[in-house]
Formats: C-alpha cells, structure tokens, sequence
C-alpha cells in the first residue's frame, strides 16, 4: 500500500506537537522598554510634548520600562527630565557623567541597555533628531524619529507595532533601522 500525505496522518487534536502550540503573532523581541533621547521629550518651545505624559502612563500601566538618555552632565539632564514628565516616570537616566570613555549617543544607548538588562531587539528608540535615530538604528536598535510632532493618540500598544515593524524590516534587510 502506497502512503501518501492526503492519507497519512501524524498528530491528532488530542496529541498536538509543539508547532501546533505556537501562537502565529509570537513576539520574537517583545518590547520590554522605550529609550527617549532628551530632544525626543520637548517641542520647540521646550515644554513637554502633547501626548507625552499619556504615553508614559500607558507605558507604565503595560509594564515597559522608560528610560531615558542625554549627552548633558547628569545635573542638567535629571533636572530637565524632572521638568518635563517628573519624578519616578523613568527606569533609568543616563547622561556622559556615566560613561567612562569617550562620550557618544551610541555608548548612550549601550548603557541603557546594561541598566535595564536587556537586548536592542526588545526596545524601541523614540529620537528628537534624525541623527540620534541612526545613531539608535546603526547599533541595532529599531528607532524612530519623532520630527516636530507630538505623541497625540500613540500608546502602549502602538510602540509595540512600531518596534515589531522595525525589526522585522531589519530581519528582512528592507531598512536600516
């Protein structure tokens, strides 16, 4: 008798192998934390940018870390921050005063990296210039450049897709970053 694979059958519902427990939308790098550099945080004018503080609390509320990173000394960029989203709203700020060799938004973004202890996969970078975005993008981190705009409408869920976008597009050698 000839076997064929309309014939065959090699699992059953009631003994399922390990491929048919796998969810399809599976996060390969589950967004575990959203680095801000310090530009990302104010508008123009300097003042908090609309949506700002909605983010951080859905971020919050989710269970994803906030940190933030600013080439400054660690007096300017604390007290900045504390201005503009207060206190308690980040994991971890990290400034040049941290860094032991050459300062650089890259060894930023490292060190951030260290102190939340995760990998670039499982963060997204929200950058106020489009240099700290390739920066961000260059050493492997998925980042996006906010421009002048603010965070109206952009939550949790909505860093989750843009950080899987990212990746996916670098897996995929569509984009850089």
């Amino acid at each position: 008798m000839q076997i064929t694979t309309e014939l065959a059958t090699w699992t059953s519902a009631g003994r399922p192998f390990w491929w048919d427990q796998v969810q399809t939308d599976a996060e390969v790098y589950p967004l575990q934390a959203v680095i801000f550099d310090i530009d990302a945080l104010s508008d123009a004018d300097g003042e908090t940018r609309s949506g700002l503080v909605d983010l951080l609390l859905s971020l919050f509320a989710t269970g994803i870390w906030v940190a933030v990173v600013g080439a400054g000394p660690r007096d300017w960029v604390q007290a900045r921050v504390r201005e503009l989203i207060g206190d308690g709203m980040t994991e971890t700020i990290v400034s040049a005063d941290d860094l032991t060799g050459p300062a650089g938004d890259a060894e930023l973004y490292r060190l951030a990296l260290w102190e939340l202890g995760i990998v670039a996969g499982e963060t997204l970078v929200i950058a106020g210039s489009e240099t700290g975005a390739r920066i961000a993008s260059a050493i492997g981190l998925p980042a996006i450049f906010t421009g002048m705009a603010g965070y109206d409408g952009l939550l949790a869920n909505g860093c989750r897709e843009l950080q899987a976008q990212r990746v996916v597009a670098r897996f995929s050698c569509r984009a850089a970053g």
